[in-house]
Parts: C-alpha cells; sequence; structure tokens
C-alpha cells in the first residue's frame, strides 16, 4: 500500500468509524479521533486537562480485551479493547475501542432464553426417547389428580445406576431393559442428576416392588455376560392423599438418596 501523506493519515484516523486513543506508556494522552470523542459525549471536552483526562479514560486502559466502562452520564458500556505500537512513535500506543454492549446483552439474553428452554424441554437433551423432570412433572400431575379422585393406585420408582466403566452403554442398557419391562401406559423419565424415573399407573407400592425385584434380576444375569458390573439402587413411593407432582418426585429421589446412603439397594418412602 502506497504510504499516506500525514495530512491524508490524519484525515484518516479521525473519520475512523472505530473510537481511537493516542496514550503514551506512562499514561499520558496524544490524541483521539472523532469516534473517540462521541463515545466520550461531552465528557470529551475535558480530554484538553491531562489530568482530568487520567481520571476519565482510567478504567479504559486495563489490560483485558473487553472492560466494562461506567460513561460521565451514568450509562454502562462494555467495549472491546484492541492495542498496538506505533512503530515511528516510541512509547505511544493505538488502543481501539468498540461498543459491544449490546452483542453482549443478546447474548446473555440468549442464553437466558437457552437455558429457560431447556428447563422446559418435554425430553432429555442427551436421551430423548426419555422424558425430562419437567416432562414427568407435567405428565404425573394430571395423573396424580386422577389417582385422588377415583382412589386409584400410581407409583414411581427412582432409580441411580453406577458401574466401573463405560457408563454411557450401561445407561442405554438400562434405557432398553426399562422400556421392555414396563407397559405402555406407564412412562419412563430421567432427573437432572442422571437417574431413572419411572411413573407406574395403576400400580400399588407392591406391584412397583415387584417390578423393582425383576428389574435386579434382570440386571444380574445382563452382569453375568458383561464386561463391566452394573449396580443399581432404587427409591419407591406410591401416591399419597395430599400429594401433587412435586411432592411425589421428591419423595421418590429422597428415597433414592436414603437407598444410596444406607447401601440398602431398595429404599420405600411412605
Amino acid at each position: 500500500m502506497k504510504d499516506l501523506s500525514p495530512t491524508a493519515a490524519q484525515a484518516l484516523l479521525q473519520n475512523c468509524p472505530i473510537a481511537m486513543l493516542l496514550i503514551t506508556d506512562d499514561g499520558k494522552i496524544q490524541g483521539f479521533n472523532r469516534a473517540f470523542a462521541a463515545l466520550l459525549g461531552v465528557a470529551a471536552a475535558t480530554l484538553e486537562d491531562t489530568e482530568s483526562a487520567n481520571g476519565l479514560v482510567a478504567p479504559l486502559l486495563g489490560t483485558g480485551t473487553v472492560v466494562n466502562w461506567i460513561m460521565p452520564d451514568g450509562d454502562e458500556r462494555w467495549l472491546a479493547v484492541e492495542s498496538t505500537t506505533i512503530d515511528h512513535a516510541p512509547g505511544v500506543n493505538a488502543r481501539f475501542y468498540q461498543d459491544v454492549s449490546e452483542k453482549l446483552r443478546l447474548k446473555k439474553e440468549r442464553d437466558i432464553l437457552r437455558d429457560q428452554l431447556k428447563r422446559h424441554s418435554i425430553y432429555d437433551e442427551k436421551r430423548p426417547s426419555l422424558l425430562s423432570r419437567y416432562g414427568l412433572q407435567v405428565s404425573l400431575q394430571p395423573l396424580v389428580s386422577r389417582s385422588r379422585r377415583y382412589n386409584s393406585p400410581l407409583s414411581l420408582v427412582c432409580i441411580n445406576i453406577d458401574t466401573d466403566r463405560e457408563y454411557d452403554k450401561a445407561v442405554t442398557k438400562i434405557t432398553y431393559l426399562l422400556k421392555d419391562q414396563t407397559r405402555w401406559a406407564d412412562l419412563v423419565g430421567c432427573n437432572e442428576n442422571h437417574d431413572f424415573i419411572l411413573i407406574l399407573q395403576e400400580s400399588t407400592q407392591d406391584a412397583a416392588l415387584q417390578l423393582v425385584d425383576k428389574l435386579v434380576s434382570r440386571i444380574t444375569q445382563m452382569n453375568q455376560t458383561a464386561d463391566s458390573e452394573i449396580r443399581a439402587c432404587f427409591g419407591i413411593t406410591q401416591c399419597q392423599r395430599n400429594d401433587d407432582a412435586d411432592s411425589m418426585l421428591e419423595r421418590a429421589e429422597s428415597a433414592l438418596i436414603e437407598a444410596r446412603q444406607n447401601d440398602s439397594g431398595t429404599a420405600i418412602a411412605v
């Protein structure tokens, strides 16, 4: 590129849409362009005073690539910063600033919406064949209401599995096992801790316990031909008079915690 004349170079920098500040290594301001003056607003007039300038722009002189700056009018900004030395001006640095406040705000809103969508997804993110805890909660509530109204049995089984290796493979095996051993009306899902949860319609606590015994037997058979052992523990509860979906799920999960802590294999919450 052909060298620009000093006048053309100065005009180019002054009209550059990116805010630029020239500053020495000891913090003295050498100059700035119109975009930087626009960034500061009316406070840019104080940059003629070196002492005031240091106090005003001090937050902009950090070493990070993004700085948080409270403008003189109280507005909060996030600025992306790039710094470079100037070959023909030893000891002088050019710092370029781009306002990324809106970009970061939109990113934050996107992340919040993504988290909300994740929390309200009906199916588990990693295992789409399983209901999420939210999906279980939504599905369980009308079943609890029906159970209380007609005094029909409804039970939950919460299952935790553990293995020495190939955990994902073990999860897949147990998923197929649960789908195979439950009825079409039963629902299979998992919570945030990757514990399986079974919703067993028209099933008493005793019937749920019989299913658990069958699952234990099948897992024992699986372990005899597998490279690694799968260990499982269970928490069981049955719908009670004053239950809702939350209370049933919490009670089943608490029973599972009890089973794990006591190493008892199965715990029943009443």
